[in-house]
């Protein structure tokens, strides 16, 4: 085991910790950074001998800092700040092999391992081993001032800002507080300054030195994918050093907004993972329009009143729950908490509690013109749907057409047309889709509503989730039959065989406009890439996992709505009042929200392919605009608006401002890749933890989320997240990931269960899931962490309870992984 250079092309990182580790990736990415060499754990100093002298050499001889560099250091939650020892100033051989000592021997002090046993970090049989420290040697930078910089305001939560601050001379007083330091805070694109409050010591910062300060600061959080925490120090020439990078363990979220949730935005949505400016603009131009002209056609809002309905922060999207709670708030029996639910807002409520309002004369009197109303969109709008579908289809079929031409049209029609495709094609479809889902989720909240009173009286508790299952007509059902059918094709004739390929080819004809994400426009849609299909069949036949037949499932589904419903119907002829007062508006009620349910997935499938033509398009658009020299490179079109798309390619839009436009927002889209952004934002938004999910229930651990599928099943955990890994699922196993995708429909035909850290009734895993018959819970924030591959579990689909029965088998998983 040898020692390592910052600057060696490719040295071994695992013993090197995460700080030189950091500083290695810095160094390569051509960031500046103080030359320095790390040694391993477990060298031994004195086999070192007079090597030690020539590695100082290399990095420009004494004074050195000797740094700890852990595992288990600057990680995202944890940093270890202050935990291990530094030493600064080191001026010989023999004080160095000292210092070395003393920075390994800090990693057993009773101060680390407080803290380690805190964070939960040991165990009786890892013992301190874990948090053994590599140490870091460096050349010192003879500091004019230093301090640090965060590339986000940490108290704020603003993105757009950074926050420095500085002493004179080295940072250590300001890091160990014992001055007050300057303080700045920076516009983060330019460095223009904001605000100041210069410190004890005077330290200021030139305006040059601010710019440099926050180009850095961007260009770090763009190369780790999340906002940093950077030490840096300027030397007595000038030049800027950078001394440490790691993510920044807290960040008090935005309060400066209105209450602000990804709910339905997070399930495959724009907040599942980044979201680039075109894919945010385009969802923006959609609900803008279909979401006001919603509430104002309900009387729900003035006309003249302009809310804005969507907005982007932390490189993902969130609706306004406050303004769309306003607007519902004139509605009789309105119930914020039971909203909500429904959609997976993750919320405390505080000492005031949820907003609800009470059915009584008056309020019935005030929203009979609103009842009026909802009752006309939700019959226009299935009218709607149906001459959607046709004209849709033609349409669609033009634009794939003019796609499958491309290799012989102008690129001044190409760009032409991609306008339009932004502008119209995609806006028409989406705001049709748009609109039903918002009568999908008030039918449905209706329908609850009006089974908590029938259930009241009755006494009988309805099944609501068994009410919502057996659909049938679920489109991307269609999608699991041809899955079925290729899996069983590979079986009998191998993946190479002709007869494959055929079915193949027929498979992406009808359904290669899915893809593993559909709403990230940069994924390449299935049909562009062949061999995703067939890798996922290959990963399905080395699980073993037989897939479930749809039409069985959907059957079994069918007969047990069936069922509820003559049991519900039976229960309601057992008084003649019941029957009058019930029967109708219940019928009523569940054949408009059954039929919702089908138009909205009917729905998704004509957006996902209006979402492969969009891509398609900006492929080409981008790549002829770069050819033009217009764009800098084709992928570039992504880090621009429709809006802006539309003017650069009609005159309006200097292209030397929307370059710089684009470097700024694709090194924001960079640096917030790997941040895990809030599900909600707001001055009254109460953040909820990750263990506020877990209960103790009769000695057993017990998680809490949302019952969003009927069932109850016993299984092993299998965290999943990325289709990729489908390959390790096994008969029985319950999927445990992050978010579904409509691409995910093939991998929930594999599983007896599902656990999702979001989603709600309304989300496609919901909807799958009851098509299928497994139980889903969704909604359980941090469950990709809290429930581990290899625990087994047992998972209640209706309470939405995952009981933790036995964790022993998760050493197991881990060797077999290994």
């Amino acid at each position: 085991m040898s020692v390592h250079h910052l600057s060696d092309p490719a040295p071994a990182l695992a013993q090197m910790g995460r700080k030189a580790g950091n500083l290695h990736r810095l160094a390569r990415a051509q960031v500046r950074v103080p030359a320095g060499f790390v040694i391993p754990p477990d060298v031994n100093l004195a086999e070192l001998a007079g090597d030690l002298a020539a590695h100082v050499e290399r990095i420009g001889g004494f004074p050195v800092a000797v740094r700890s560099s852990g595992q288990l250091e600057d990680l995202d939650g944890m940093s270890f700040a202050g935990q291990y020892d530094t030493f600064l100033d080191v001026a010989s051989l023999d004080e160095l092999r000292a210092r070395i000592a003393d920075c390994r021997r800090s990693a057993e002090t009773a101060r680390v391992q407080a803290y380690l046993r805190t964070h939960q970090l040991t165990s009786a049989s890892s013992g301190p081993a874990s948090a053994r420290v590599a140490v870091l040697v460096q050349r010192m930078v003879d500091a004019r001032t230093a301090g640090v910089a965060f590339s986000i305001d940490p108290v704020s939560g603003k993105e757009e800002h950074a926050v420095v601050e500085c002493c004179a001379g080295l940072g250590d007083k300001l890091v160990s507080g014992q001055i007050r330091p300057s303080r700045y805070r920076l516009a983060l694109r330019g460095g223009a300054l904001l605000d100041e409050d210069i410190g004890d010591d005077g330290a200021r910062l030139g305006a040059d030195q601010a710019g440099e300060l926050a180009a850095a600061a961007l260009r770090i959080q763009a190369l780790f994918g999340t906002p940093q925490d950077i030490e840096w120090a300027i030397d007595r020439g000038g030049t800027l050093w950078i001394l440490q990078a790691r993510p920044i363990t807290r960040v008090a979220f935005r309060t400066d907004v209105e209450e602000l949730t990804n709910a339905d935005f997070k399930d495959g949505g724009i907040s599942a993972r980044v979201c680039t400016p075109v894919m945010f603009s385009l969802y923006e131009n959609a609900m803008q329009h279909s979401m006001q002209a919603y509430f104002v056609d309900l009387g729900l809002i003035p006309k003249a009143r302009r809310e804005q309905w969507i907005h982007m922060h932390y490189g993902r999207g969130y609706w306004n729950a406050s303004a769309v709670k306003r607007a519902l708030a004139r509605v009789p029996g309105f119930d914020e908490e039971r909203f909500d639910q429904d959609l997976g807002i993750q919320k405390d409520y505080g000492e005031r509690g949820p907003v609800r309002i009470p059915t009584n004369v008056s309020t019935i009197l005030r929203a009979l013109p609103v009842v009026v109303a909802l009752g006309r969109s939700y019959r226009g709008q299935i009218a709607r749907v149906h001459q959607f579908a046709p004209a849709f289809a033609s349409r669609h079929a033009a634009w794939c057409a003019r796609i499958a031409e491309f290799g012989g049209t102008a690129s001044a029609a190409v760009v032409a047309d991609l306008v339009s495709v932004l502008h119209d094609f995609h806006a028409w479809t989406e705001r049709t889709y748009f609109t039903t889902i918002y009568n999908n989720a008030n039918a449905q909240s209706d329908l609850k509503a009006f089974v908590a009173r029938m259930d009241a009286t009755t006494g009988r508790p309805t099944s609501l989730l068994t009410l919502l299952g057996g659909l049938a007509d679920i489109r991307h059902m269609d999608m699991q039959r041809g899955i079925v059918a290729l899996t069983r094709i590979a079986r009998e004739h191998g993946l190479d065989s002709a007869a494959f390929a055929s079915a193949l080819a027929g498979f992406h004809a009808e359904h290669g406009f899915h893809a593993d994400v559909e709403l990230d426009l940069t994924v390449p849609r299935w049909s562009e890439d062949p061999g995703r299909v067939r890798a996922m069949i290959a990963a399905i036949l080395a699980s073993g996992v037989e897939p479930a037949e749809p039409d069985a499932a959907v059957a079994a589904q069918l007969a047990a709505f069936e069922a509820e419903l003559a049991a519900i119907r039976q229960t309601l002829r057992r008084r003649l009042a019941w029957r009058l007062r019930f029967a109708r508006g219940f019928e009523r009620h569940l054949a408009r929200v059954r039929t919702y349910l089908s138009l909205r997935e009917a729905m998704r499938i004509y957006s996902t392919q209006c979402y492969a033509v969009v891509r398609a398009y900006l492929v080409e658009g981008g790549r002829r605009l770069a050819d033009a020299g217009v764009l800098g490179d084709p992928g570039d079109l992504f880090m621009l608006t429709v809006h802006e798309i539309k003017d650069l390619v009609e005159g309006r839009l200097d292209a030397g401002r929307a370059r710089d436009d684009i470097a700024f927002r694709r090194a924001m889209y960079d640096g917030y890749r790997a941040f895990a952004a809030p599900n909600e934002l707001g001055a009254r938004v109460e953040q909820r933890s990750r263990d506020s999910y877990l209960r103790e229930v009769a000695g057993k651990r017990v998680l809490a989320g949302l019952g969003c599928s009927p069932g109850q099943v016993e299984g092993t955990v299998r965290v999943v997240t990325s289709l990729d890994d489908i390959h390790v699922l096994r008969t029985g196993d319950i999927l445990v990931t992050q978010t579904t995708d409509p691409g995910w429909t093939p991998v929930l035909g594999l599983v007896a269960g599902v656990v999702t850290e979001v989603g709600g009734m309304l989300s496609h895993a919901a909807v799958i899931g009851r098509e299928y018959g497994i139980a889903a819970v969704l909604n359980l924030r941090g469950a990709t962490s809290l429930l581990q591959t290899g625990m087994r579990v047992h998972v209640d689909g209706a309470t939405g309870l995952v009981t933790i029965l036995d964790d022993q088998g998760i050493a197991r998983s881990a060797e077999h992984a290994a």
